[in-house]
């Protein structure tokens, strides 16, 4: 009995609920295409300059080799993962490349999913991955790794081999969100991408499975830029801050972050009209103190100059909307990273179809769902599938250290100065980075929400509701972002706490990576993979339609 291999236990847990849908006849049907989140997708090494030696072909994110690197090794972990700031690609002598194939790490997100296509029948001949490296811009995932075009050729040799048009799976932990689904449809229509023709999504793509894409972005990529910080790093404690800021600090992290362009494709869209003003925000409740709508509160603490240990009393308090808050990002970060969004990526709302028209052969558009419309694919379908029920990050309190003769740079429009202003603007931005901070000590006993400076809403524990819901009940249902009248089911799924002792959260869990686990989840996906999808209706239990009615487009 000890040597005999139990796995009745396995098939119980990890085949289930494909084995009992075997048994009703549900079967492999569609070809399967898997497009990762940031979670799931390995970079692995292929550098042979002297400190990354040692790691060649080995995995850099999210492994034990990852770890041992950032403790022993962290200068060279971070060359390794950063990207040159300037063009956005390869800095010299570093490499990595994003891990192929249905293993490892991609494995413990998407295992339970795997197993269950399985058992219906796939394998690695009509179950693809598109794997990719996600710190890249979506321009330069095409530039430096054709990874547009190798989907494009995955597509039709799938159809090629099989007769069929394929599911494409794509789960957002951050940079398949969706996005770059939604970019590759734009991509492959457009005579200046792709050049597919304008029927090519609809030749090719059965169904788009969007699992908890962040199709509006997320505050978290705010303040992750602004000071390499979120919820989960002042929730350390006072101790666990100061061990985290002594070994990587703040300033590490953002600076990091901000070479990745694929990250700055997470900033919130849509402005005001999506995220609400100073005053209100579609996703406020009547429990909400002040509102959601200023994504970012910004208090400057004055410090003498004669002793600046010591604080006089807050001068000021600035709220930032959505649209002023990734504005004052531009404005208070270096140029380069500046030049790099605009580069890439557009946040605003377009209302009208004329000016749709003008910019449809933008690429900068075709990372926002609100400024870009869905392909000419009217056979395909779209299914939202998005778990809620978690305290998800929405707003930020931020605090500002100056001197008190110091000049508040808050109040310059230094975009309409003279360069040389603008240059001593520029110099003193590391000063300035230094002293902004997510404000720890900020929490309320009248709003539970507000904690450690995060005040929490309605998501599923990584994107609010408003992004993961807004484009599939309402959006989309506007001939304007959608005129092939392509039908979008939502489906949602309500986040029940597993087995203390389960890692994954249990079979009901709706957490943003371990929704992949969930049961009724992966029911619905065999059925849109295997053509049985006759009972696969809106399922709506959240607040998105109300949010939604708010929302005034």
């Amino acid at each position: 009995m000890f040597l005999k291999p139990n796995i009745t236990l396995l098939e119980d847990k990890e085949f289930y609920p494909a084995l009992d849908m075997l048994e009703r006849g549900v079967k492999s049907h569609f070809p399967v295409v898997l497009v990762p989140g940031i979670v799931s997708t390995g970079l692995e090494s292929w550098s042979t300059s002297n400190c990354s030696r040692p790691y060649f072909r080995k995995r850099m994110w999210g492994t034990t080799t990852m770890f041992r690197a950032v403790l022993l090794d962290k200068e060279c972990w971070i060359e390794t993962m950063r990207l040159d700031p300037d063009t956005g690609l390869d800095p010299p002598n570093f490499k990595l490349r994003s891990a192929q194939g249905l293993i490892f790490k991609l494995y413990w997100v998407w295992g339970k999913l795997i197993q269950n296509f399985a058992a219906i029948g796939y394998d690695n001949n009509n179950m693809h991955l598109a794997a990719y490296d996600w710190r890249l811009s979506f321009y330069n995932l095409e530039v430096r790794d054709q990874y547009f075009s190798k989907l494009k050729a995955t597509l039709e040799l799938a159809k090629k081999v099989d007769g069929k048009k394929s599911v494409i799976v794509s789960h957002s932990m951050g940079l398949s969100l969706g996005l770059v689904t939604l970019y590759f449809f734009k991509w492959v229509e457009s005579p200046t991408g792709g050049n597919g023709g304008p029927n090519w999504v609809n030749d090719y793509v059965e169904a788009f499975v969007n699992i908890g894409g962040p199709l509006l972005g997320l505050p978290k990529a705010l303040s992750a830029l602004l000071s390499g910080e979120m919820r989960d790093t002042v929730e350390l404690g006072a101790f666990g801050i100061y061990v985290l800021e002594r070994f990587f600090s703040k300033l590490e992290r953002a600076d990091l972050f901000r070479t990745w362009g694929g990250l700055s494709s997470m900033l919130p869209k849509g402005g005001e009209e999506i995220w609400g003003n100073e005053f209100q925000a579609p996703d406020d409740s009547d429990d909400t103190q002040g509102t959601y709508g200023s994504m970012l509160t910004m208090r400057s603490l004055i410090k003498k100059k004669e002793n600046p240990s010591e604080s006089s009393d807050i001068v000021k308090v600035r709220n930032h909307t959505c649209k002023s808050g990734v504005h004052f990002l531009q404005k208070h970060t270096p140029n380069r990273f500046s030049e790099m969004l605009t580069r890439n990526y557009s946040f605003g709302v377009v209302t009208d179809e004329e000016q749709m028209q003008e910019t449809k052969e933008d690429r900068t558009k075709w990372t926002n769902v609100l400024e870009s419309q869905l392909p000419n694919a009217p056979d395909m379908k779209i299914y939202c599938l998005y778990g809620y029920g978690k305290e998800t990050e929405r707003k930020y309190y931020y605090a500002r250290e100056q001197l008190e003769d110091e000049d508040d740079d808050d109040d310059d429009d230094v975009e309409d100065e003279n360069q040389e202003k603008r240059k001593r603007f520029r110099d003193k931005l590391g000063g300035f980075l230094r002293n902004v901070f997510i404000d720890s000590s900020v929490s309320s006993d009248k709003d539970p929400k507000i904690k450690s400076g995060v005040h929490n809403g309605e998501g599923d524990g990584t994107v609010p509701l408003l992004s993961l819901g807004y484009m599939c009940v309402k959006g989309w249902k506007n001939p304007l972002y959608n005129p092939a009248g392509i039908k979008v089911i939502t489906r949602e799924f309500q986040h029940q706490v597993g087995p203390p002792l389960d890692l994954r959260g249990g079979e009901n869990t709706a957490d943003h990576v371990d929704i992949l686990g969930n049961y009724e989840l992966t029911k619905d996906i065999l059925k849109i993979a295997s053509g049985s999808v006759n009972d696969l209706e809106d399922r709506i239990t959240s607040a998105i339609r109300e949010f939604a009615a708010k929302v005034k487009l």
